[in-house]
């Protein structure tokens, strides 16, 4: 390069088009799952299969699109799946943190089931048959347990709350709205107490990832909440 030559230096009407393109693709790929996961089920799950062999195919289709949501975060966004680095702790953090966050969770039941306390009836017949179809084959228990605490908190704390605090200055807004969408994959239970618990769990969970950015610790929380409801879990007598 001589004197007179100066580098390519991209003006501010560039860097912000860029700047508005990567947020148009962050807000495609928040969107994803949830367009996915319905129109991978009707193309691959069919009709009147028993319904076990359901909850496993569909568990299958979970891990694909996580899949399919980190190729789009490669190729489309071309940036990284977690937005936020990995923060790493000693065995003690770990410990100290599973056990706060597992008591959190219990809490959040307790708060849940309040409004069964008040009256609230529902009619939790799906809620129950998935539960069941799961304690009649234990691999597939285990196995549902395993895909919901890496696949659902890959999606809603590593790359959705990762990418809505893009888009919001108050932390607490991200929080909010990735808790909600948490929450919103829960409707096919079709019992409130079901949706509250999953908001709440979506908000703790988001806090403790805003704050220690580390998702290990989710995943083996999720996993504890789901399989410690699925042993412990009674169906009720007619």
């Amino acid at each position: 390069m001589t004197a007179d030559e100066t580098p390519d230096i991209p003006d501010s009407q560039t860097i912000d088009v860029n700047s508005r393109r990567l947020r148009a693709l962050m807000i495609t790929g928040i969107t994803l799952p949830f367009l996915l996961y319905p129109f991978l089920s009707l193309l691959i799950i069919p009709t009147g299969i028993d319904y076990s062999l359901k909850i496993f195919i569909s568990r299958l289709l979970i891990w694909a699109v996580v899949g399919l949501v980190f190729l789009y975060a490669r190729y489309g966004e071309v940036q990284n799946f977690f937005l936020w680095q990995e923060e790493k702790y000693d065995t003690a953090f770990y410990i100290k943190a599973i056990i706060g966050v597992y008591l959190l969770c219990f809490a959040a039941g307790f708060v849940a089931h309040i409004l069964v306390l008040l009256g609230l009836h529902e009619n939790n017949a799906v809620f129950i048959k998935a539960i069941m179809a799961m304690k009649k084959y234990p691999t597939l228990m285990w196995f549902s347990a395993i895909t919901a605490g890496i696949t659902e908190e890959f999606i809603f704390r590593g790359y959705i709350l990762s990418r809505l605090s893009v888009f919001f200055k108050n932390k607490h807004v991200a929080v909010v709205i990735s808790a909600l969408l948490f929450a919103f994959i829960h409707l096919s239970y079709k019992t409130y107490h079901e949706l509250l618990f999953a908001f709440i769990l979506g908000m703790v969970f988001g806090y403790h990832y805003q704050k220690y950015r580390n998702i290990k610790v989710l995943i083996a929380v999720h996993f504890l909440v789901d399989i410690v409801a699925f042993l412990l879990f009674k169906a009720p007598h007619k």
